[in-house]
């Protein structure tokens, strides 16, 4: 297998219910349009000069994906559950980073945990953050399981 550097990222988040909390967390990946792919989990590094979209399409099944996510699941009826990425793009798209979070918190919680985790990782390093992206879901538990998934996925296409 030969690794390339990612030349396109999808953003996105959902959540879901299911008869399981495997279930709930597959159906979530559904909705995002990479249920029926395998996903490479990655850290949380962007290239230079990456190219965001808006969806998946074409991809075929099976097919390893690198994906930077966030997930939870729960069962227990009243719980609120968040997922979140914060993606922080360096100026001119030199490169960014993205920080992922989860919790029995709300969407808002969970949002603001990413943001600080970003301004963090960007200081650290001495970079200027140019843009601040987010995506996230929430979900309050009802009669069924329960999942929470925020993704980056990276195409080398």
């Amino acid at each position: 297998m030969s690794w390339t550097t990612p030349k396109r990222a999808f953003i996105g988040a959902a959540a879901a219910e299911g008869g399981t909390k495997l279930n709930a967390f597959d159906n979530a990946l559904l909705k995002l349009g990479i249920g029926n792919v395998n996903l490479v989990k990655l850290s949380s590094v962007i290239p230079a000069h990456i190219e965001w979209i808006d969806e998946v399409h074409d991809v075929p099944i099976g097919m390893l994906l690198p994906t930077v996510y966030a997930h939870i699941e729960s069962d227990e009826p009243g719980m609120t559950i968040s997922a979140a990425l914060g993606i922080g793009i360096s100026e001119n798209n030199e490169g960014g980073l993205i920080y992922e979070y989860s919790g029995y918190c709300t969407k808002e919680e969970a949002e603001e945990m990413v943001r600080k985790m970003v301004e963090e990782g960007f200081e650290r390093r001495g970079w200027k953050l140019a843009e601040f992206k987010v995506a996230s879901a929430s979900i309050t538990v009802k009669d069924k399981p329960a999942a929470a998934l925020a993704v980056v996925v990276m195409f080398p296409y």
